[in-house]
């Protein structure tokens, strides 16, 4: 009888070892591929403040590009902003890319407050169908990618960055 039960135990043992090796596998299966699809800027679609279409197509050529996925009333993105807005000289050729599942008001709201409308080298869009977050793997609000003159992922970075951290690993991978 004490055989059979550690039979038993035995095979489940062997099953669940099976199953969370399984489980592993594929977890680091699904990291790679979203490491992959943002390796460089995916395609993607969203709309200006004025409702005109921006995609990945829009992106200006030759330029360091900055993603930052933001809520208006996360007190880290407030500062994120506050900070960028005014280290604005140190982004002279790069572009800045503020991204908001937001309502469009509440974002030209935003970018009035922190100084970041009509300035060439700053672009706000609206997710109007919360695609950003699958996207680009933001699993946090803020959350920073910046992208080299290639269109390849240069950082990642969940949380608040602000403009010396932005402008540090655009020197270190410059």
């Amino acid at each position: 009888m004490k055989k059979t039960y550690r039979k038993i135990i035995g095979i489940l043992f062997i099953c669940l070892m099976t199953y969370m090796g399984l489980k592993v596998i594929n977890k680091m299966k699904e990291k790679n591929k979203i490491e992959n699809q943002i390796a460089t800027i995916p395609e993607f679609n969203f709309l200006q403040l004025n409702g005109a279409n921006y995609s990945n197509l829009s992106l200006p050529k030759e330029k360091t590009i900055v993603f930052i996925y933001l809520y208006s009333e996360c007190e880290f993105c407030q500062h994120e902003a506050e900070n960028i807005s005014e280290n604005l000289d140190i982004f002279k050729n790069v572009q800045l890319i503020f991204v908001s599942t937001e309502p469009i008001e509440t974002i030209k709201q935003f970018s009035k407050q922190y100084n970041l409308n009509n300035k060439q080298n700053i672009i706000l869009l609206y997710d109007n169908l919360d695609t950003f977050s699958s996207l680009f793997d933001a699993k946090s609000i803020p959350y920073v990618l910046i992208y080299d003159q290639n269109q390849k992922l240069i950082k990642k970075h969940k949380g608040q960055l602000n403009a010396k951290g932005i402008l540090r690993a655009l020197q270190e991978n410059g």
